[in-house]
């Protein structure tokens, strides 16, 4: 059965990358900003720096949430990610996360996942689980918060999920950690990688110079020579110093769902000031993806694209 769903899979996967040729464009990564809730206050935090200017609701309901993720999916995607604030967070109509979970996985998904601060809960129920670390302890507690680093590897070591990765966002504050960052995801038995952005402002203040995103640059590059599970690809990284992707996004290949139901087809940054300085490290993925590159449809699908039932 499990030969069957990932054959299955790889068909659709090659036949939205044969349509895009033609140019038909259909999303394939469904993401689900699901709350505004975080029990942080992560200083490089854009929900934080703008909580006040959120519009209503900061949650979604159970129904809405469901009936976004079918209409999503009708349309191609086949990829969920939940998104907050903090998602563990989410409550509605008596269901929590793994009620969303299932429904996606009901609904025909390939993958589910989430993006957490790992100091709640970790499910086990999603197919991906991408903790954010920002740095060593004393690092990573500067930038979240007292105890926040102790509280996030407690609880990954009470789970047993087999595919959880960290992201790292590197920005001032942990731009000299990043090597001492790459050797603790190494040498944790529960991370199988890690994912490098830069921030993508605001705020500004935090944001490296293009000098500063070079070091980073050649340094992953090299780690990844070394041996270390940095799970960028190299041409991926390259790109990361093209600060204003705008004209190489594929924004049609992800949509987005705020907590108040509105969409977007790409990033809700789109044509802001933000996104003349680009952070993203997955849209320069999604377009080497689109675009054809071995390298990365085969370094990506086996961690982010096929389901672990297959």
């Amino acid at each position: 059965m499990g030969k069957l769903i990932s054959l299955g899979q790889y068909t659709y996967y090659a036949g939205w990358f044969l349509r895009s040729s033609f140019g038909i464009k259909r999303p394939l990564v469904s993401t689900m900003i699901i709350n505004y809730d975080c029990n942080l206050r992560c200083k490089h935090c854009s929900i934080v720096a703008h909580k006040d200017e959120l519009p209503n609701p900061h949650s979604m309901s159970y129904d809405q949430a469901v009936k976004k993720m079918k209409e999503h999916y009708d349309r191609g995607s086949r990829i969920l990610f939940f998104e907050g604030g903090e998602p563990t967070m989410w409550k509605a109509d008596g269901k929590d996360l793994r009620d969303l979970i299932h429904a996606g996985r009901e609904i025909g998904y390939f993958v589910t996942g989430y993006t957490t601060h790992a100091n709640n809960v970790i499910f086990e129920e999603s197919d991906v689980v991408s903790v954010s670390i920002d740095g060593p302890r004393q690092i990573h507690d500067s930038i979240r918060g007292p105890g926040v680093f102790d509280r996030m590897m407690e609880n990954l070591q009470r789970t047993s999920h087999p595919n959880i990765f960290a992201n790292m966002v590197v920005m001032k504050d942990n731009k000299d950690h990043v090597r001492a960052t790459v050797e603790l995801v190494s040498e944790n038995e529960r991370i199988r990688g890690i994912m490098l952005n830069f921030i993508t402002p605001p705020p500004q203040d935090l944001a490296l110079s293009l000098e500063e995103k070079m070091a980073v640059v050649e340094l992953a590059r090299r780690l990844k020579r070394e041996g270390y599970p940095v799970l960028n690809t190299d041409k991926a990284l390259k790109e990361l110093l093209m600060e204003d992707y705008g004209s190489r996004c594929p924004y049609w290949v992800s949509a987005f769902v705020l907590p108040d139901g509105s969409e977007y087809q790409g990033c809700p940054m789109r044509s802001t000031d933000s996104c003349k300085c680009c952070g993203f490290d997955a849209v320069r993925e999604y377009r080497l993806i689109s675009r054809g590159n071995i390298e990365t449809i085969t370094s990506m699908s086996k961690r982010f694209a096929l389901s672990g039932q297959g």
